[in-house]
C-alpha cells in the first residue's frame, strides 16, 4: 500500500512540475552553450557569413650584417647598464630593463649591482649566430674574460638579453 501511495505521489509531483513550465516558444540553451556556438561560427563563417582571411604570418627573422649590427648594439647598451655599480638597485634595474626579456628582468630584481665585478668592457664584441634566426650569442670582452650574452627576438622584434653570464671565474 505504501508503495502505491509514493508512485500516485510522484506521479502528481512530475504532473504538477510540468505544469509550471511554457510550451510557447523555441526551447532555450544555457548561455555557456549559445557562447560556445557563437565563437564556433565566428571563427568558421565571420561575424556575418563571409569567407575569412588569414593574416599572412611575418616571415621568419635571419640573420645578416644589420642584425649582428642590432645584435652588437642591444649587448653594448646591456653591458653599459649592467656594469653601473654605483647607483641604487632600483635606477640600476631601470636602466637595464628596456634590453631584457622580462624573465630576464626578474632574474636579475634581486642583485645588488655593487656586487657585481668591477670589470670594463673592452671594444671587443663577437656575435655567434643561431641557426634559428631568433637567438644569438653576443661575446663583449672585459679585461677579467668575457661575458656572455644570450638574446633572442621575436619575429621582426628587436633584441632583447635574456641570460647575462660572467666571466668564468668571477662572481
Amino acid at each position: 500500500m505504501r508503495r502505491k501511495i509514493a508512485v500516485a505521489a510522484l506521479a502528481a509531483l512530475a504532473l504538477g512540475v510540468s505544469g509550471c513550465s511554457t510550451a510557447d516558444g523555441p526551447p532555450t540553451t544555457s548561455p555557456s552553450r549559445q557562447a560556445l556556438s557563437d565563437r564556433s561560427s565566428e571563427l568558421t563563417d565571420g561575424s556575418r557569413g563571409e569567407h575569412i582571411e588569414a593574416e599572412d604570418p611575418e616571415p621568419s627573422p635571419t640573420h645578416d650584417g644589420e642584425s649582428d649590427a642590432d645584435a652588437i648594439s642591444v649587448a653594448a647598451a646591456t653591458m653599459a647598464a649592467y656594469q653601473r655599480r654605483d647607483v641604487s638597485q632600483r635606477d640600476w634595474l631601470e636602466g637595464l630593463e628596456p634590453h631584457l626579456t622580462t624573465a630576464a628582468v626578474v632574474a636579475l630584481s634581486s642583485v645588488d649591482p655593487a656586487s657585481i665585478p668591477a670589470l670594463t668592457a673592452g671594444g671587443n664584441i663577437a656575435v655567434e649566430r643561431d641557426a634559428s634566426g631568433y637567438l644569438a650569442r653576443v661575446a663583449v670582452s672585459t679585461e677579467g674574460g668575457s661575458y656572455r650574452l644570450l638574446l633572442v627576438r621575436d619575429g621582426s622584434g628587436p633584441w632583447l638579453v635574456s641570460q647575462i653570464a660572467p666571466p668564468d671565474g668571477a662572481s
